[in-house]
């Protein structure tokens, strides 16, 4: 009995203390952040909704736009005469192959070349296969908006109306640095510090835009988004001096050593992200199933290709 007795008093105190690390005030990020939700998740549009048009052109943007999205998502990368363009392009090269009739890396290119030459709705299919915007001369897919556009046209056209979510795209030998100063100088031109989550892939790029930049508004990379689900999973998260970051930006699981699978939609993640002052979106949902299971765990915002079904979905909630 007396075993039991201890045992019992034991698992009380982890209890008590395990409950004081969940609810402990914690460092927050600290800025008002309006990238966290205070309702129902933010839609993202994914490259501005690369389900239903050419990904990252402004045919996408504008149905986004239109359809009343709450965040445009693009990738932006840096061409040789220091034009920020919105492009994805393929990993470690650049390569605009994959997204148009181009063999080319941007950041080798002028804008005009891209521009001119770049059918970026080449590879486009609808869902029965056929391509809408491949036999398209230059003067018809330049009327179709499925050419290459720049960022500074996007802040042009949509200004204040919306937020964005511009992931800087620096694979290889692309220019990382410059391509994060170029980006702070035109958001800052156009006052748009506070409609701007700035996404990084890359530790390096997100730490030089902490330091060079603190009064931008950047989600975490990878490293340190898997660095902080690990503290918060580990009770540890209230260790933290600083919270440098205003967001957290992941898929729905990561695969790690010895772990295998994590999964990271869960509202423990959720709650303690929310102490920090900092928002978790999750990238890219595109299931139905999936979309009302975050919707319920009080996830910020939701990245997709289809934000007209994720604007459906939330319908039912509100």
């Amino acid at each position: 009995m007396k075993i039991i007795k201890k045992f019992a008093l034991v698992i009380l105190i982890l209890s008590m203390i395990i409950t004081f690390m969940i609810f402990v005030p914690k460092q927050k990020f600290d800025k008002t952040n309006p990238f966290i939700s205070d309702h129902l998740p933010l839609v993202m549009a994914h490259a501005g909704g690369k389900g239903v048009y050419p990904d990252n052109t402004m045919l996408a943007y504008q149905y986004a736009f239109d359809l009343g999205v709450d965040v445009l998502e693009m990738d932006v990368q840096l061409t040789s005469d220091d034009i920020l363009v919105l492009l994805h392009g393929q990993n470690e090269t650049g390569n605009t192959i994959s997204h148009s009739n181009c063999d080319m890396s941007v950041w080798n290119e002028t804008y005009d070349t891209l521009y001119q030459d770049c059918n970026f709705g080449y590879h486009y299919q609808e869902d029965d296969g056929t391509y809408l915007y491949r036999d398209m001369t230059s003067e018809q897919w330049h009327q179709a908006k499925v050419y290459l556009p720049t960022l500074e046209e996007v802040f042009q056209t949509f200004g204040k109306n919306i937020l964005y979510n511009i992931e800087i795209k620096a694979d290889a030998d692309a220019p990382r640095e410059e391509t994060a100063d170029a980006l702070y100088d035109l958001i800052t031109a156009y006052d748009l510090t506070d409609y701007v989550l700035v996404a990084v892939a890359f530790d390096d790029i997100g730490t030089y835009l902490i330091e060079t930049y603190p009064d931008l508004y950047v989600s975490t990379s990878y490293g340190s988004a898997q660095s902080l689900v690990i503290s918060i999973y580990t009770l540890t998260s209230i260790f933290k001096k600083e919270i440098p970051y205003a967001a957290v930006q992941v898929p729905t699981s990561y695969g790690l050593p010895i772990i295998q699978t994590i999964n990271l939609d869960t509202r423990l993640l959720i709650h303690t992200l929310h102490q920090h002052n900092m928002a978790m979106h999750y990238w890219t949902i595109n299931d139905p199933d999936m979309m009302r299971h975050l919707i319920e765990i009080g996830a910020d915002g939701i990245i997709t290709d289809y934000p007209e079904l994720l604007m459906d979905i939330l319908a039912e909630y509100d």
